[in-house]
């Protein structure tokens, strides 16, 4: 019997916008868009004490939005009309793309290389196979796995200059792995550009993406406290960062999933065997000033398990949380610099190993 998680992607992006514990409802004046774009529940959040009318509010709230629904079809690649579409059914030849779509290439070619293809952008192909999230979701035979396997592989772009992209081997292009953090750090460009004088505080939830950019005007400090969800319940939580002008990114076993046999197989693939990365871990948050690499790097430590991250972490001055399938919470020496961490967990089960 297989059982489907097609609902649990919406359902757990609600929850992670939800577990953005400390918002900005008392300030003077609060304006906010809700919406739905890149398959996710998104909302945006901008506020300010005693700032000014909430018109102007509205106004930058419904401009981060409108900015968000440009870069969607720039980063799609299932829109047939957009440029990475293109691109993955050019069999090989130089396409020209738009400015924010050969960007967010070359944002995924740098964070491939740096995690040595733990984060791979050419894992479309593979994505398309397994069908997480569809009501096609199957376990593929080995043989479809090597064959979808033989395109994956970040050395496959060639990125060519004035927007000019080659996929070589025919490799296929997914940035679903960095489109909701590319979006974020365009929300906090917008909003920097927008908002020169410093009036307003702009708190971004776009899915399991958190930006806070600005000061918290309803906390001592500034901070906004964002919550990391527990992975056996995602309404809930069992840790906190108390954070600014940083983004926050979780991915986790349980956002994407179907069961098949009693066995679930989740949506962060390993690049290196076509499966389910099997590494010991439920989730992983990285706390960044750059919400692109943020997201890049919750895939790539996840995929990397708990020694391999930690090392990673450290060498590259990382701020990681990590949740271990044996209920074990770890972080890095760079989490306590970046941001304060207080650990919930003990009551559910969990214990903070360090």
């Amino acid at each position: 019997m297989r059982e489907n998680g097609i609902a649990m992607k919406r359902i757990a992006a609600l929850l992670a916008a939800l577990l953005c514990l400390s918002g900005c409802s008392g300030s003077g004046n609060v304006c906010s868009t809700d919406f739905f774009a890149m398959d996710t529940f998104m909302s945006i959040a901008v506020c300010g004490e005693g700032a000014g009318d909430s018109e102007a509010a509205q106004e930058l709230a419904t401009e981060l939005e409108q900015r968000v629904n440009v870069l969607e079809p720039a980063l799609s690649r299932t829109r047939e009309d957009s440029d990475l579409y293109r691109l993955n059914h050019a069999e090989g030849a130089v396409c020209t793309v738009a400015e924010d779509t050969y960007a967010a290439i070359a944002d995924a070619v740098e964070y491939a290389k740096l995690t040595g293809g733990a984060f791979d952008p050419t894992m479309a192909a593979l994505t398309d196979l397994w069908g997480i999230n569809t009501e096609d979701a199957r376990v593929p035979s080995q043989n479809e796995i090597e064959q979808a396997l033989s395109g994956v592989g970040y050395e496959n772009i060639e990125l060519l200059g004035d927007g000019r992209v080659r996929l070589l081997n025919g490799a296929q292009l997914d940035l679903g792995g960095i489109g909701k953090g590319f979006a974020t750090d365009e929300v906090k460009a917008a909003w920097e550009q927008r908002d020169r004088s410093g009036t307003w505080s702009v708190l971004a939830r776009l899915g399991g993406n958190v930006g806070a950019f600005g000061e918290n005007p309803d906390r001592d400090g500034g901070n906004w406290v964002v919550g990391i969800a527990d992975p056996d319940n995602s309404a809930d939580y069992l840790a906190t960062v108390a954070v600014k002008d940083l983004s926050v990114v979780t991915s986790g076993d349980y956002e994407r999933y179907f069961e098949q046999d009693g066995k679930r197989y989740h949506h962060i693939f390993d690049p290196a065997t076509g499966y389910p990365a099997e590494s010991g871990l439920r989730s992983v948050t990285v706390i960044d000033e750059s919400s692109t690499r943020a997201d890049a790097l919750t895939t790539a430590l996840f995929v990397m398990g708990l020694e391999e991250g930690m090392m990673f972490c450290a060498e590259n001055q990382i701020a990681a949380v990590f949740i271990t399938a044996d209920r074990q919470v770890y972080t890095t020496q760079q989490v306590g610099e970046l941001c304060t961490f207080s650990f919930l967990g003990e009551e559910k089960g969990y214990t903070y190993a360090q």
